[in-house]
């Protein structure tokens, strides 16, 4: 039996999402490990960003229930190499797929309005 595996552990802001509907649905969720950059244009807001892939639609569809632009997420998955795929405007040949993750909220202050203090849902893990 081998010890080696391939996993990654990763917290960060959500940046971005897109969802792919081909014959091969998945979501793709850009992380920042920096927080966002306050009064600047969308694009500019995370400038360092890594891309990772959901495939299982569960996960998917409990990802876009739960999760927004700017929730932090921890998740965890699997990455591996292969050859180059086109990317934008290059390739990519890294490829991470998130098998499970949490979503945390951050401590903010309270949010009132009308004299109502309103929350946020609290985090559950998801796999």
């Amino acid at each position: 039996m081998s010890e080696f595996f391939m996993r990654f552990h990763v917290m960060g802001e959500v940046a971005e999402t897109l969802f792919l509907q081909d014959e091969d649905p998945r979501l793709l969720v850009d992380l920042s490990v920096e927080p966002a950059n306050p009064g600047v244009t969308p694009v500019q807001k995370y400038p360092n960003r890594v891309s990772f892939t959901l495939r299982d639609p569960q996960l998917i569809a409990e990802f876009q229930a739960r999760v927004e632009t700017g929730d932090l997420v921890e998740a965890t998955g699997t990455f591996s190499q292969s050859a180059y795929v086109p990317h934008r405007t290059s390739h990519i040949d890294t490829t991470f797929e998130m098998v499970e993750f949490n979503c945390h909220h951050r401590v903010v202050p309270q949010l009132r309005y009308q004299g109502q203090v309103i929350e946020p849902p609290c985090g559950s893990a998801l796999h």
